[in-house]
């Protein structure tokens, strides 16, 4: 009787130990489920983002390494009120093991360019950027997003992303917009707008990462 006790004790140590090495594998193949590649994108619009819309513009895919975008504005390139950012993953190759960060400059007329300023990376969690803006702090033309890319640290693995964008005005943010997440294949935000809707003096740029 003891023996057979120790018998189904056994073969149910066995069961129990299959089981959680069963949960910890579908763990690691969830977060082992590979993203596409991607680029970053942004544009930019007038009246509060209902017209005036000018040139979505792209950084290059991230397999491609570091890249920035050609200037974005609205559709006279003078105070736009509006920006939509894209987490743009219609290509259907893999993205490789790589870290990622973004960064924005904003700029006046062409001219008067402001600060780069970028995201935490994406290994340690994103986070947002500082406020970008052209040199004065008032009202710029233009906007121009980068991409940065690196190995992958460690041996932890991103399980999902997404990318925000938020308008700054007069000391105040707007509403935070996103995009859809990349397990969702990603896609635009809608347009961030400042309390107004009218002329921010720039904008704030965020990755969220886990």
């Amino acid at each position: 009787m003891i023996s057979e006790i120790k018998h189904w004790w056994s073969l149910g140590s066995a069961v129990a130990a299959l089981t959680v090495m069963g949960s910890l594998l579908m763990a690691a193949e969830a977060q082992a489920v590979p993203f596409r590649d991607f680029r970053v994108g942004v544009q930019l619009a007038d009246e509060a983002g209902r017209s005036g819309f000018g040139t979505e513009r792209f950084t290059n895919y991230a397999n491609f390494g570091n890249s920035v975008s050609p200037w974005a504005g609205d559709s006279n390139y003078y105070d736009p009120d509006a920006m939509s950012i894209n987490l743009d993953m219609t290509q259907f190759s893999t993205l490789r093991d790589l870290d990622f960060r973004i960064g924005a400059q904003a700029n006046d007329g062409n001219v008067e360019e402001g600060q780069i300023h970028f995201t935490p990376w994406a290994s340690q969690g994103g986070g947002q950027t500082d406020l970008v803006t052209d040199t004065n702090g008032y009202d710029p033309d233009g906007y121009r997003v980068f991409l940065e890319t690196r190995e992958w640290p460690g041996t932890y693995r991103l399980s999902n992303f997404r990318l925000s964008v938020e308008a700054f005005d007069n000391g105040f943010y707007g509403v935070r917009q996103h995009t859809p997440w990349a397990h969702e294949h990603g896609g635009r935000s809608p347009f961030a707008l400042d309390v107004d809707g009218y002329d921010p003096d720039g904008f704030r740029f965020g990755l969220e990462a886990y």
